[in-house]
């Protein structure tokens, strides 16, 4: 099964602008990471919830893909 909050992304620092990876699943349980150049604490931020509900409706699209997929040998 494809769990789509394991997934990383890139972006920059607010502070040096150095770049620090985190993971969708970071941002939805809005973590503090901590970026690789300068230290500085990084408070990952769920706008509305956004990142959220992307990751439940993309996993639940996954997986009636695969129920789907599955099925089409019957």
């Amino acid at each position: 099964m494809i769990d789509i909050s394991n997934h990383t992304f890139e972006s920059n620092c607010p502070s040096c602008s150095g770049k620090f990876t985190a993971t969708l699943g970071q941002v939805s349980r809005q973590e503090t990471i901590s970026c690789r150049s300068c230290k500085q604490a990084i408070k990952l931020v769920d706008q509305n919830g956004s990142a959220s509900k992307g990751i439940k409706d993309i996993n639940k699209s996954f997986d009636q893909l695969s129920r789907t997929i599955k099925n089409l040998g019957r």
